[in-house]
């Protein structure tokens, strides 16, 4: 009996490892053909070429606040792999998945939505066409110094992912239409002018680079609605502040009254604008100027108090004579921090 059982824990040792061996040598032998079949095509060793065509469709929302912007985009992709080459007559299609493709991805993509099915077209040649339109929201860090006044390039980077620029790269394709739409839906910006290529990219300083494409539309900020809704009204703002230049200085409570009523509605004139503003680390020309015109209506009120006090203790003369130098001096101060601001600091 003893000799039955270790004959058949032998045999059934013999079969564990015969098993285990077949299962091995098929894993080999089907990861082998996996690699084949979806191993990145080339031509003699070299890179696969993938060629590139990106049209913006449209653009319809920048928020600057989020550095952030929405857009509508049709993608092509298009490359050319000999081992899915066919008898076929007419294209065939098959997911986009169940073939070799380049992993693009959007890098500065936030949420956005592809609205086409992950296929692709085959030739009998072995053309492989990828097309997909995608709609969401980007990141685009935006350089606000200027601000209203400012110029940004908004950047679609689209990178082939685990592939470096000696296995993949992608090429603008001569052949298919890259650019943008004639109008966009953008009320508050005017497009000057867009660019595309291919660029190589290095995701942090211990990874190889990766190739890259990237379309870059430049635009400018359409700045009409800032001077008429936020610039001439704080003018008027600050202008109100004067008055108190032309009341006697014996009326000082009248003249304190006016200059406390132009800085609580400049305060509260910040809190509305205060939505519109970007909220960056840095002062923005605007932020300049906002910012001098809140210190020519505080110096008004303390040129009130200066002269209500002149004018309590006997001296209305050199209080009428404060009052009469304000009145030019504030002006031109105004003036200057305006033209300085909003001109000259940044060379508009």
């Amino acid at each position: 009996m003893t000799k039955d059982l270790q004959k058949a824990c032998r045999n059934f040792f013999t079969s564990i490892c015969l098993a285990l061996a077949t299962f091995w040598l098929l894993g080999l032998f089907a990861g082998q053909a996996f690699a084949n079949y979806f191993g990145r095509p080339s031509t003699n060793g070299g890179p696969t070429e993938v060629k590139v065509s990106v049209y913006i469709i449209d653009m319809d929302e920048v928020d600057t606040a989020a550095q952030s912007f929405n857009a509508n985009i049709y993608l092509r992709l298009s490359w050319r792999d000999p081992r899915l080459a066919h008898g076929g007559s007419d294209e065939i299609v098959r997911g986009l998945h169940e073939v070799w493709n380049p992993r693009i991805q959007i890098l500065n993509q936030q949420k956005i939505w592809p609205t086409f099915p992950e296929i692709v077209e085959i030739s009998p040649q072995g053309q492989v066409v990828y097309r997909q339109r995608f709609w969401g929201g980007f990141s685009q860090p935006l350089e606000l110094v200027d601000f209203p006044f400012d110029k940004q390039a908004f950047q679609f980077i689209f990178v082939s992912v685990g592939y470096s620029p000696q296995e993949v790269e992608l090429i603008p394709d001569i052949d298919a239409r890259t650019g943008l739409s004639e109008k966009f839906s953008l009320a508050d910006w005017s497009i000057l002018d867009w660019q595309a290529g291919t660029f190589e990219i290095v995701p942090n300083v211990k990874r190889e680079k990766v190739a890259g494409y990237h379309l870059t539309i430049e635009g400018q900020r359409e700045y009409g609605y800032f001077i008429a809704k936020i610039i001439i009204p704080l003018c008027l703002i600050v202008m109100m502040s004067w008055v108190v230049f032309w009341i006697d200085p014996n009326e000082s409570g009248t003249q304190i009254s006016v200059a406390i009523t132009a800085m609580l509605t400049l305060i509260a004139y910040r809190f509305a604008v205060g939505t519109y503003l970007p909220k960056v680390s840095y002062l923005t020309r605007l932020d300049y100027f906002i910012l001098g015109a809140t210190f020519l209506v505080f110096a008004s009120l303390i040129e009130v108090v200066v002269t209500s006090t002149y004018a309590k203790i006997g001296n209305i003369d050199r209080a009428r004579a404060i009052d009469r130098w304000a009145r030019v001096l504030f002006p031109l101060v105004f003036v200057a921090v305006a033209i300085e601001t909003l001109i000259f600091r940044f060379g508009l």
